[in-house]
């Protein structure tokens, strides 16, 4: 709005001279929206296409987008809104040389000023982060994750982190239920752990058992085996 309000004050392209006030902020109101909207669609389409390639490559393919997607909509506007005499208007390639050049500014300070990918044609986006499990819910708020295991005891649930043990009056299975957002295994009847906590297996004689990333070994039983080692964590 404050573009189109703007413009329509200036009359560039001599439209201050041809053109009444209505006139100038129908125009530039049209490539306001134009503009937003093209390029949302362009850096929409350069994330989707290009989301792992390097800054420069992306940078190239946001340009050439815009070139391609707006270039003809803002000619055709500048052509029979900004001039009384289309023929003295821009040509469509002048309109592409100017459109790559204003969309190269931005990608150029978005790339240099900090912050600046929060507005414009670049708006930031920050994914909220994962949610916890339902079960860090139960757990005092002094309780410092990630949960890393858990160990049944009677009627009581130790929940195991790399920070210490919390304990809680649980079901075991009703424990497991509520680590809903994290991927585990019960590897004994006592114990259920993350598979991000694996980092090794281990042998003491015939038994196998889990290294955690805390130093923690829990045991490994001939019932859960088989699924263990289906999913990749138990290799021998």
């Amino acid at each position: 709005m404050l573009v189109s309000f703007l413009g329509a004050i200036m009359g560039p392209f001599g439209t201050y001279e041809t053109h009444s006030f209505p006139e100038r902020l129908l125009y530039w109101s049209c490539v306001s929206v134009a503009s937003i909207l093209i390029g949302r669609v362009c850096r929409r389409l350069t994330r989707y296409c290009a989301q792992d390639a390097h800054p420069i490559l992306q940078d190239v393919l946001m340009i050439c987008l815009m070139v391609a997607f707006f270039s003809p909509p803002l000619w055709f506007l500048t052509r029979n809104l900004a001039f009384r005499n289309p023929l003295l208007a821009p040509s469509l390639l002048d309109m592409s040389y100017d459109i790559a050049a204003i969309t190269l500014s931005i990608c150029v300070l978005r790339r240099i000023i900090p912050g600046f990918e929060a507005v414009g044609y670049f708006p930031k986006t920050t994914e909220d982060p994962p949610e916890g499990p339902r079960l860090a819910r139960r757990l005092s708020p002094g309780f410092e994750g990630p949960i890393l295991r858990l160990f049944v005891r009677d009627h009581f649930v130790d929940v195991i982190s790399a920070s210490g043990v919390e304990t809680i009056r649980m079901r075991f299975a009703d424990a497991i239920d509520e680590m809903d957002t994290v991927i585990g295994f019960t590897t004994h009847r006592s114990h259920w752990v993350v598979q991000d906590a694996v980092i090794g297996v281990g042998r003491d004689g015939s038994k196998i058992y889990l290294k955690l990333t805390n130093g923690d070994q829990v045991p490994v039983s001939r019932k859960y085996r088989p699924a263990l080692e289906e999913a990749g964590v138990l290799k021998l």
